[in-house]
Formats: C-alpha cells, sequence, structure tokens
C-alpha cells in the first residue's frame, strides 16, 4: 500500500433527513404540494485522521471524509433540486474543507416525488447532476487501486424510509406578499455512510520452531509480501464487485510462474499489493515486527473472493516461498465472505508477547517444498457506525 499504507480511521455516517410539504415558487400558507427536505447534521462530530503509519485502526475509529455531497431522488433515479428558505437560490448540497458544516443542511421546494436520499463522500469536485455522477462511475468504475488510501476511500450510502417526526415550521409568503409561517409534516431519513472495501492489516512475522534448541532451519529471511485473488473493480452505488478477479498465480505448484511473479519487478512496492520486506527470524529471535514505517495493510472489495497472500522467503541461503490457503477467525473457521467496514487483522496463537498483535505466523513444518500452504488467523472488527466528518 507503500505511503498510503497508513493507519484507516475509519468511518460510517448517519445523515437525518426531514421533509414537509411546500408549494411551487413563492410557498403559501397550507400549501401542499412540494416538498421541503431538511437534512440534520446536530451529531456531527468534527474529527481528522490522527494515525501515523506505525498505528492500527481501532475498532470504531473514523474514516476521514474531505468531501461529500447529497442527492434528492425518485425510485427510478430522477434527480430533484432544493432551494433556501426563502427561494432565493439552491441549497448548498456539497461540502468540503472550505465549507465548513453548521449542523443543518435544509432543501426547500422540492418535488413531492422525491422520495429517496442518496450521499457520496470523497469523490472529489461536486458533479453537477446525479446523471452526472452515474454517468462518471460508468466511465470510470471504482478501481481497488484506488482505494488504498485510508483517507480517500469512496464512501456511498442511500435510504428511502422517510419516517414521519417532529413537523416542520416554515416561512414564507401569502398571495398579498405577506410574511407568514405554517406547519407541514416532517419526515426523517438516516444514512449510513461506508467503504465498499474490506482492511486486511499486518504488523510482523513469527516462525513456530518445532524445537528451537535443534531447528530445522537456521535463518529464515522474510523479502517480500504479496496480495491476490481480489476483484478489481466495484459498483460504488450497489456494491456489486465486477468480473474481473486478480490471481495471477493459479497453481502455486508451479515454481517457475511463482517465482517469475514475486520477482516481476525490482522495487515492489511501487505496486500497492505486494511489499518488500527485511525480516530475520532465527530461533533466537522468532517473532519480528515490521518497523514503526513500515507496518502493511490491503485494502480489497469485500464479497466471496478470500485474498491470498504470498510471502517470499530466503531459508538458509535458499529461496522459497508460502501462500495462504485459509484466513480464520478466531475459533478457526475459515472466512469465506469478506464484510464492507471491517477489519481483519493477523493474529497469533496466543497473542502473549510484544508483536504478536498483527502478527501472521508460519510454522516450522510448512517451510517446505512439498507444503507450502499457510492457514492465517484474524481478529474481525469493524469500524463503529458514526456520523463523522473531519477537521480540517
Amino acid at each position: 500500500m507503500k505511503t498510503t499504507k497508513l493507519m484507516l480511521s475509519a468511518f460510517a455516517a448517519v445523515l437525518a433527513m426531514v421533509s414537509c410539504n411546500k408549494q411551487d415558487t413563492t410557498p403559501e400558507m397550507g400549501s401542499s404540494i412540494l416538498k421541503s427536505v431538511e437534512v440534520s447534521l446536530e451529531n456531527v462530530i468534527m474529527t481528522k485522521s490522527s494515525y501515523a503509519a506505525a498505528h492500527a485502526v481501532k475498532a470504531g475509529s473514523a474514516i476521514k471524509v474531505n468531501n461529500f455531497q447529497i442527492f434528492l431522488l425518485d425510485e427510478s433515479g430522477n434527480e430533484y433540486t432544493g432551494k433556501v428558505a426563502d427561494g432565493s437560490e439552491d441549497a448548498q448540497s456539497y461540502w468540503d474543507a472550505g465549507m465548513p458544516l453548521d449542523g443543518k443542511a435544509s432543501f426547500h421546494y422540492v418535488d413531492p416525488k422525491c422520495t429517496k436520499v442518496v450521499a457520496v463522500a470523497n469523490m472529489g469536485t461536486p458533479f453537477d447532476s446525479y446523471a452526472a455522477l452515474l454517468t462518471a462511475l460508468a466511465n470510470d468504475p471504482i478501481n481497488i487501486g484506488t482505494q488504498q488510501d485510508p483517507d480517500a476511500l469512496a464512501l456511498y450510502a442511500e435510504d428511502a424510509s422517510f419516517e414521519e417526526t417532529t413537523p416542520h415550521i416554515d416561512t414564507g409568503k401569502d398571495a398579498a406578499g405577506e410574511t407568514v409561517q405554517y406547519q407541514q409534516k416532517a419526515y426523517k431519513v438516516e444514512l449510513v455512510l461506508k467503504p465498499r472495501i474490506s482492511r486486511f492489516e499486518v504488523d510482523g512475522f513469527s516462525v513456530i520452531f518445532q524445537d528451537p534448541a535443534n531447528p530445522k532451519y537456521d535463518e529464515i529471511k522474510i523479502t517480500q509480501l504479496a496480495f491476490q485473488n481480489y476483484y478489481e473493480m466495484t459498483d460504488l452505488l450497489t456494491g456489486t464487485e465486477g468480473t474481473t478477479v486478480i490471481a495471477p498465480i493459479i497453481d502455486f505448484a508451479d515454481q517457475s510462474a511463482v517465482y517469475t511473479w514475486l520477482d516481476g519487478i525490482a522495487t515492489p512496492n511501487t505496486d500497492w499489493f505486494r511489499d518488500a520486506v527485511d525480516i530475520t527470524i532465527t530461533p533466537a529471535d522468532p517473532v519480528k515486527d515490521l518497523p514503526a514505517d513500515g507496518k502493511l495493510a490491503y485494502h480489497a472489495f469485500s464479497g466471496d473472493k478470500v485474498p491470498v497472500f504470498v510471502i517470499k522467503l530466503i531459508v538458509d541461503g535458499q529461496p522459497a516461498y508460502l501462500h495462504t490457503k485459509n484466513i480464520k477467525d478466531g475459533s478457526g473457521t475459515p472466512i469465506t465472505e469478506f464484510k464492507e467496514g471491517y477489519i481483519y487483522r493477523m493474529s497469533a496463537q496466543g497473542e502473549t508477547g510484544p508483536g504478536s498483535d498483527g502478527t501472521i505466523e508460519i510454522p516450522e513444518e510448512k517451510i517446505d517444498p512439498m507444503d507450502r500452504c499457510l492457514d492465517i488467523t484474524v481478529k474481525v472488527m469493524s469500524w463503529e457506525l458514526a456520523l463523522v466528518t473531519p477537521e480540517f
């Protein structure tokens, strides 16, 4: 993940939305033609990404939000616009670092056919319309290579369940041009923003020697960690993965193919899916942390593809490699489906010593040309769903 392999400040968001009827142009008392939609941001927590490369993601952390945009739609995807309360200009629907939130975002004079609210975050500059967003995503789908920076993850949410809540008091002009106030029914919609990826964290490696006093190997160097068997693209709006799966090594018994792939470039860190590692493990020193500025993490689109880690080794001066057969949870059950917004953190058995948390364990007997399959165990942590935006 290179320099972007910082710790993920995890994020999800809840937007409370309220709607009430209003008239076409200048509202009149008792009118029930148009809607007014108010986005309540009262529970926004102004925060920022505070994790350095040496830190793992903590459950409940908040993903940095650089910008986000709200769309008002019907079930067919038709878009509706809103105005400020007096109808003098369009209501704000996009926020970034230069547009601090004040706790509310209101949309007035909205067509009553509006029945759904959609939000996207970290998509850059605002889209002119929802149709423009759809076109952009169709022309340039979300690629996993662009989702490795924890401070720039694409986020999405939608909800169509308008729940009646406290009536809304609105101000407008009557037929005579006099200012009037009137009460309209209000509705709430809750949105949960989240990324489409799962995160895999690695802090170090350890070798379990069967007999440290009489080891099979004297020195094991770990020189590369690579990541494969993942979906290349996903649909941001639906979370449906594309058909292309990146799995360059199908047969791990084919040594030529594996070494050719591992040695494909001189500097592995130029690709997000593999990293050069410099760790030496001996029977006297069997657990090694990666350096503070070299902790590793990889993002994959969530779904039914089980990622495969490939580890390149030099064992007593001879090249070797291992690959994962299963990724297991704490109960020892293989995980077959990975969830959006979840962290899968390597977890050594027992977790008793420094460096064990986040560590990939390698049994000594697995370092063998006849048996290269490795099971790894992970801690599974979910990100707390909380409405957050960044402090810039």
